[in-house]
């Protein structure tokens, strides 16, 4: 089951409605394999599609940590919800739209009392506002989806 999670700055309003995780219709078999495997839809990128449905073809296993997850470019911070998969050491890269960066996976941070901050998977740093600045999330709304 996946969450909902929409995130707004606690200053200046900006943010995301973030689909997180996996539903029921996000099983292997859905997404990698078959007759439409929905992977090409999810990523939005005929290349890597067909390499990666290429390797599964030939026996290349899916690590189980595929789902969406929170990105952010490293220089502009705009916050994106993309999908996330790994096949024999490839790994799904998003260019960042306004710049020459790859965006990067966030992961959840402890921030102050009520509100949340993202920091970069790779711990190379917090996320920080694009519009102000601003390190804290107001989780303004959390749900299930499935």
């Amino acid at each position: 089951m996946g969450e909902r999670h929409e995130l707004r700055c606690e200053k200046c309003g900006y943010g995301i409605n973030a689909m997180l995780g996996i539903g029921m219709l996000y099983s292997k078999e859905m997404v990698f394999d078959g007759e439409t495997p929905s992977l090409g839809e999810l990523v939005q990128d005929e290349s890597i599609t067909d390499t990666v449905l290429a390797k599964i073809a030939t026996g290349s296993k899916v690590a189980d940590d595929y789902g969406h997850y929170l990105y952010s470019c490293p220089d502009d911070f705009y916050l994106f919800n993309k999908f996330y998969f790994k096949v024999d050491g490839i790994e799904v890269a998003y260019p960042c739209p306004y710049g020459d960066a790859t965006l990067k996976r966030l992961i959840f941070a402890k921030g102050k009392a009520g509100t949340t901050r993202l920091q970069f998977l790779d711990g190379s740093g917090f996320w920080h506002c694009p519009k102000c600045g601003n390190e804290s999330l107001n989780e303004v709304s959390f749900g299930n989806w499935d």
